[in-house]
């Protein structure tokens, strides 16, 4: 963890009465800034995670009667649009100067260009930057500066493990009837390519049965055929960053021999052990590869909770006694008896609803060691976090960030309304009549309370 300047100190106190202000009703700061909504419309890129939020967040910040929107009656009137790309989380970082992100939009390599401006205003993503990340966009600076990266997050939800089962094969679990369940050391074997087939999955006291004149025996020798992001992702991240806490050991790949929670950053992100043999989708984006799996029999994959219902394989037309579903996940496991946890409150159907993350509890990893969490400041690195693999909800959840700058002019390409905007857009993404009210609508979840304040707290420091 960088350790925090007198400057960075200064600066995190000034930020947290920034957000205790901000998060009184009522306050100067949220009814009493005249450049409120004066600036201009904005896009940015990133995360697939946050598609379905930003599809939300961008037309209800022109419309939402919460004093952080700008509907054209808070602070100075305005009106300024926000536009979002998804172009996954690697693409974006790329245009903030970090190299090497792997593939991008259309399957081919992320030829994106450093571009900071109105088009690329913020950074969407999952895969937080690190420590060397964070110094690749310092250095783009004119004066590079530190501690002027500041990684807020904004949002939190789950990543979901979709399966399809073989062709003529049920499954049913004595947890869940007409579905599968799947264990931490279940879920780390698939990825890893130790766990191969389908009658491998007994976590739950899982069983295959036959149809069609298919016997159970022939079910359970069934491959399992492990789907995967193709280009680098915010979701592989989260999951990545998991399964580092049922193995942390390094395995086999094509570049060599690697950890979990090694391969979680950067171009390795799209590497996998060589023993899994991974499926990648013809194209990019958790859209493309919830489709893969929808259109494979024996697949199973990972994908966050919007995309998978938004698939009608694993929103309406799947869930229980259906070749396709989403699978519970081990949660807790006391005295040899497990417990498993869906990552939706409603279960699959085709209505949105809330990631079921409100107890989960977040950690803070470095090299396998806990630190505190959260970290102390949105300009410390938050890569690291990760969640536990005994969790009161479901474990497999994740934060999702924006990437903003404490002073926009040491880059070229912006401007003061450009910054006004995105101030404006970020705070409004952390309110709780705002943003934070559509996270919890729309298979999502707020952030947990100490996050929420540090982001607050970033928020106030994003500057020109």
């Amino acid at each position: 963890m960088r350790h925090l300047s007198a400057r960075g100190i200064m600066l995190a106190c000034l930020a947290a009465i920034a957000a205790l202000a901000l998060a009184v009703p009522g306050s100067a700061l949220a009814k009493g800034n005249p450049n409120q909504c004066s600036g201009v419309a904005i896009e940015f890129k990133g995360s697939s995670f946050q598609k379905s939020l930003q599809l939300k967040l961008d037309p209800a910040f022109n419309a939402s009667p919460a004093k952080t929107a700008c509907n054209g009656s808070q602070g100075s009137k305005g009106k300024p649009g926000i536009t979002y790309h998804s172009t996954g989380s690697g693409c974006a970082l790329r245009t903030w100067g970090i190299e090497n992100q792997g593939l991008g939009a259309g399957g081919v390599e992320c030829n994106e260009t450093i571009n900071y401006g109105p088009t690329t205003a913020l950074a969407a993503t999952d895969d937080p930057p690190n420590p060397n990340q964070i110094k690749e966009v310092e250095a783009q600076e004119s004066k590079p500066t530190e501690e002027s990266v500041l990684t807020i997050p904004v949002a939190s939800g789950a990543i979901t493990i979709i399966m399809h089962l073989p062709t003529n094969c049920e499954g049913t679990s004595a947890w869940t009837a007409g579905r599968l369940v799947i264990g931490d050391k279940e879920l780390e074997g698939v990825f890893a390519g130790t766990v191969k087939k389908w009658g491998e999955l007994k976590a739950g006291g899982d069983k295959l049965t036959g149809t069609g004149g298919k016997t159970n025996e022939e079910c359970e020798n069934e491959k399992i055929q492990p789907a995967v992001r193709k280009d680098e992702s915010g979701s592989t991240h989260i999951l990545d960053k998991f399964l580092f806490l049922t193995d942390k050991g390094s395995l086999a790949d094509a570049k060599g021999s690697h950890t979990w929670a090694e391969r979680a950053e950067g171009a390795i992100n799209t590497t996998w052990p060589t023993a899994a043999n991974v499926a990648t989708p013809s194209g990019t984006g958790g859209g493309k590869l919830a489709e893969l799996v929808a259109n494979t029999p024996g697949d199973i994959g990972y994908v966050d909770l919007a995309t998978a219902r938004g698939n009608s394989a694993f929103g309406s037309a799947g869930g229980a006694n259906h070749p396709t579903f989403w699978a519970e996940v081990e949660s807790e496991n006391k005295k040899g008896k497990a417990k498993y946890a869906e990552p939706s409150l409603n279960g699959e159907n085709g209505t949105t609803s809330t990631a079921n993350c409100k107890k989960t509890v977040y950690a803070n990893y470095k090299e396998g060691k806990e630190e505190p969490f959260p970290p102390p400041a949105a300009t410390e690195a938050w890569n690291e976090v990760t969640t536990k693999t005994s969790e009161k909800t479901y474990p497999l959840c994740g934060l999702t960030y924006v990437v903003s700058l404490t002073k926009y002019s040491l880059v070229p390409g912006t401007s003061k309304e450009e910054v006004q905007t995105v101030e404006d857009f970020v705070k409004f993404m952390l309110d709780k009549k705002g943003g934070q009210k559509i996270d919890g609508e729309g298979d999502y979840f707020p952030l947990p309370k100490p996050v929420a304040s540090l982001a607050l707290g970033g928020a106030a420091q994003i500057g020109d």
